[in-house]
């Protein structure tokens, strides 16, 4: 029987999915230790039967614990299940198919119909079927005399409760297709905005450098033959421009081929951090929260930050090593990055743009696209901590805070 394929087939085990047996595990659990105290005392008493009703409760508890290993393992080899259910049985065949354990063998059918869905969970429930009814045979003393819930009552609750775990699996599968539907619409409104917001930086930026360059180049013939002093400074912003055009023109390929927006925002950090470490030598130490998850257009910004300053780090600090940290603070997402390098004395974002220093000013538009602010904290010799706080719902007027 192949019942549990499908799911180690089809690649990671559902989350949800985990979560639902943890919880039907749980019950179990507690279920079983319920039992024990409905228990006449001299069956509680008898050692067989209490040896093997903790070991129920011992077993749930475990795999309620562990069901990040343990489901995807049973969800795989449904024989593993089975060694499960023969245990249960073990208990109601000592206790009797009338006492209080009779219900926790119900939960079986539920994770089954989890796990394996229709042909796993009928497979499952008919065997429980007819172990319940060896089980009433070996166990007629006790039964106390042939009964309707006892002959046809009881057993019907295995099918019915596989349903039950059927209906919760399927509607687990819904909503992580429709969960996963919204994503990938998430990812190409996403994608959609990116390549506009790409042209306009294209148009803003790259396309007046180039302009800007190309009237420099043409009146540069006319100051070689009147001032020669003019001349050379002329060729020398050009030659900055150029360098500036060609930085912007590489940001851009860089952004145009980024995938950050299909992954988690501290699974993009942390690549973009370790490539870089890769690439310059210069230790990164990253504390990433995992449950930092915000929107699409946010998560972009935030890894197209990181890796400006991360640009800037190797190209001015002299940093021997970096600490990358994201977390949430109250309605904020906060990423810091802090280095060890040389420093400076921080100046105003308006006296940088005239002298064409477009990095730090980079980084504030960035944030400011999505409401955020980015203060940086500097002194000579000292390194540099840059701050970036935004916000978990975009909304209200967008802020500029200054280089401190």
């Amino acid at each position: 029987m192949r019942v549990g394929s499908s799911a180690a087939e089809k690649g990671a085990f559902p989350e949800r999915v985990g979560s639902a047996f943890r919880m039907l595990m749980e019950i179990r659990m507690l279920i079983t230790a319920l039992s024990m105290l409905l228990l006449p005392h001299e069956q509680l008493t008898t050692p067989v039967v209490f040896a093997l009703m903790i070991s129920m409760v011992l077993l749930s508890w475990g795999m309620a614990r562990t069901w990040r290993v343990v489901a995807p393992l049973i969800a795989a080899h449904p024989s593993l299940y089975t060694l499960d259910m023969f245990l249960s049985f073990a208990v109601l065949s000592v206790g009797g198919i009338a006492g209080p354990y009779f219900l926790s063998t119900v939960a079986t059918a539920t994770v089954a119909g989890l796990l394996y869905r229709w042909p796993g969970m009928l497979f499952v429930a008919s065997l429980q079927i007819l172990v319940y009814y060896v089980t009433y045979i070996l166990t007629a003393s006790q039964a106390g005399g042939m009964t309707f819930q006892s002959l046809l009552g009881q057993p019907l609750y295995y099918p019915l409760a596989g349903f039950a775990g059927v209906a919760l699996r399927r509607l687990l599968d819904d909503y992580a297709a429709k969960d996963a539907a919204l994503r990938q619409a998430q990812v190409l409104a996403a994608a959609a905005q990116e390549r506009a917001r790409l042209a306009r930086e294209m148009h803003d930026s790259l396309a007046k450098t180039l302009r800007g360059i190309a009237l420099a180049a043409s009146a540069l013939p006319l100051w070689a033959s009147r001032d020669q002093t003019r001349a050379a400074l002329e060729a020398e912003q050009i030659a900055t421009a150029a360098a500036v055009a060609s930085h912007e023109a590489r940001d851009l390929l860089t952004e145009l081929r980024d995938d950050a927006v299909t992954r988690s925002l501290h699974e993009a950090l942390r690549e973009t951090a370790d490539r870089w470490a890769e690439e310059t030598g210069i230790a990164v130490t990253c504390d990433l929260d995992a449950r930092v998850e915000p929107e699409l257009r946010m998560r972009h910004e935030a890894v197209a930050i990181l890796r400006e300053v991360l640009t800037n780090v190797e190209r001015h600090a002299k940093a021997d090593s970096v600490k990358v940290r994201l977390v949430k603070e109250q309605d904020d997402l906060l990423l810091t990055i802090v280095d060890d390098g040389a420093g400076f004395r921080p100046r105003q974002l308006t006296e940088l743009a005239r002298e064409g220093h477009y990095g730090l000013i980079g980084l504030h538009e960035r944030a400011q696209r999505v409401g955020g602010t980015v203060t940086v904290s500097s002194r000579p010799g000292e390194g540099t901590t840059v701050s970036v706080r935004l916000p978990v719902d975009v909304s209200g007027d967008v802020r500029l805070a200054e280089v401190s």
